[in-house]
Order: C-alpha cells, then structure tokens, then sequence
C-alpha cells in the first residue's frame, strides 16, 4: 500500500530512494534547460498573443486542483472572457474520454477543452480554427501545468494541500515531489488548499514560507454546495444535509481518498464500506452495487470524476458532492492576478 510518506510501501525504501536521486537528476537537468529558455514558446495565433496561466502543483496526488480550475473559469467567464482548459488527458483511450474533460463539461460549461499530450501543438490548431473576434477573448488555462514548462505562461498558481503538504519530503517515487520543494519558488502564487483545518493550515503555511523564502498569497475550502442524487438513471438534487444518518459506500479514485471520506463523515453520514482505487482509475456500477450490497449501504457516494467512468448506472442510489471553492484568505489578491494575466491578451507578437 501506498503511504503518507510517499506513494509506494515503505519496505521498498532503499529502491526508491535510488531511484529517486535519478529521477532528480532528470528534473534537474531538464529544469536547468527550461529556465534558459531552451525550448520554450509563446502562444501566438494569428499574430496574437494567446495569455495562458497555469494551475498546477508540486506534489503528485490530489491537492484540489479540478475544482480550483471549474473556479477561476467560471471567473474569467463572468468578465467576459472564454476559457480555454489545456489539459493531457491522463488514463484516457480516447482524449475526449479523459475523466478530467467528462467532469470539466458539467463544473465549466462555459470553458473549451483542449486534451492532448502535446498541449502546445493541440491549443494552436484549436484556436486557429476560430473566429478572430472568439480569440481575442480566449485566455488559455493549463490543467496540472506547472511542470509543463515549455508552454510559457503569464500566471503560474501552485496549490499545495493542507492536509498533506509533502513538502518536507522526498521526490518521487521516495516521496510525493514531483520536483524540490524549493522550486515552489518560481509559482507566481501559492494557494493552500483543504485548508478547513487551522494546526493543517499552519503547518502547510509554515512549509511553504520554508521552501519559498516567502509566505502563501491565499488559502481555501472546497465545500460541498449540494448532492446530485441519482437513482435508476434519474437525477435529482439534494441538500447535503440529505446524508445526514445514512449508512454509506464512499468509493473514490483520487489522488488523496483521505480527505474524501473525510468530507463524507463531516456530511454526517456514518461510512460501512470504504472503496479505493489509484488516481485516475475508473470503478465498474457492478463494484460500486456489490460493496453498498455486501455493507448494507443505502447509497454509494462518489466524486464526479469517479461518477462520468461509470460504465452505467448503478442499481444502488448514487450521491455525487457539488464542489466550490470558499476563500479563507487572499482572495482578491487571487482575483487581482486573474485580472492583471486577461489584460495581456490580444497583444500583437514583437516577433
């Protein structure tokens, strides 16, 4: 099993402490490449210069990033501007299948979505298609970004978890790094996300200020705003005080399943059976009705990104969280850096 000290078990310790000081060879080396700017470009079509920010992390594993994302677009979307998500596409046979893509159409209706490995080639060819006038309103937001560098961009947001920080360990697979915590550094902002706790919020904040040589810019909550419930291929909506009592399946595929249970608790409801699976993965409706089954669950409760894998509906009655985002600190000065990256676009190249 995984553990909270990195994503493989511990008895393989001396493995993966070798392979790690390799991997951090690698970053090294190509991190040294990037920051010359070997290999990086701008986003031009037609002549203009497309903004782009990055939302992204540090960490594997989840830190909150998708509903941050549905977030900062709805927005954008409310001064005007369209949205564009760029994101690779993890786990998906087909981009458009990606799980990432799926939840984005029900949490950013109003945003395009862009889904290929090569994030730079595909947003090109998608923005030329358009019409000029659709362009000038365009501001490209890179999914999972921050270590796709040669994409540059004119905001780079890290989230770091709050309930699972890492940044005072080792890089993968030795720990949960993707890079040393040190390059935190070259974020524009850092926000802290899950942040409900205050000794976990102070504790991040303290490992953030550490690794940075500064403080975070903001932290949030992400809450849940109410329960779609779906039961025979129906949907309703519920308050989440719907959970409040029942006996529950809580299954998800994230990159932190803690802080999901966790939020299902804190919804009142008391959990029988708790399913798991690697990030990204997807649940079939028979393993989902055969553990509410076995439990005696009155319904499953799963993310939506576990809820648009389902190779069909469920027997059992489904609750899928609506997720928002609530700031406990920093916010306008998160809305102050969306607005100063929108003011770029339109700008003619110098090329």
């Amino acid at each position: 099993m995984a553990d909270a000290r990195g994503p493989l078990p511990r008895w393989l310790a001396p493995a993966t402490f070798l392979m790690a000081r390799c991997y951090g060879a690698g970053v090294a080396w190509r991190n040294a490449r990037l920051d010359r700017g070997a290999g990086v470009r701008r986003l031009e079509v037609a002549g203009a210069r497309v903004p782009v920010m990055s939302i992204g992390n540090l960490t594997a594993g989840g830190t909150g990033k998708s509903p941050f994302v549905a977030w900062v677009c709805a927005e954008l979307a409310r001064d005007g501007v369209r949205p564009v998500i760029a994101m690779r596409g993890y786990g998906a046979d087909h981009p458009g299948d990606s799980d990432e893509a799926l939840e984005y159409a029900t949490t950013a209706p109003e945003a395009r979505r862009v889904v290929d490995p090569d994030r730079t080639r595909a947003l090109h060819a998608e923005l030329s298609r358009i019409a000029p006038e659709e362009l000038a309103r365009c501001v490209v937001v890179l999914d999972d970004g921050f270590q796709h560098r040669q994409l540059a961009r004119d905001l780079d947001i890290v989230l770091v978890d709050a309930t699972r920080p890492a940044l005072d360990g080792d890089l993968l697979p030795n720990g949960w790094l993707r890079e040393p915590a040190r390059n935190i550094a070259r974020a524009s902002l850092v926000v802290l996300t899950k942040a409900d706790d205050a000794a976990d919020r102070a504790r991040a904040a303290g490992l953030v200020a550490r690794a940075r040589g500064r403080a975070h810019d903001a932290a949030c909550v992400h809450r849940w705003r109410s329960l779609a419930v779906s039961v025979a291929g129906a949907t309703r909506t519920e308050p989440v005080a719907f959970l409040a009592g029942k006996r529950v399946a809580s299954a998800c595929a994230l990159g932190n399943p803690a802080h999901f249970h966790a939020m299902v608790e804190r919804a009142g409801a008391r959990i029988v059976a708790r399913l798991e699976k690697p990030d990204h993965r997807a649940f079939a409706a028979s393993e989902l009705d055969a553990a509410a089954q076995r439990a005696g669950a009155e319904c499953v409760v799963t993310s939506r990104k576990d809820f648009v894998k389902l190779d069909r509906a469920p027997a059992a009655a489904v609750v899928v969280p609506e997720l928002e985002v609530a700031f406990v600190e920093g916010e306008e000065r998160v809305r102050a850096a969306l607005a100063a990256c929108v003011s770029a676009r339109g700008a003619r190249s110098s090329a």
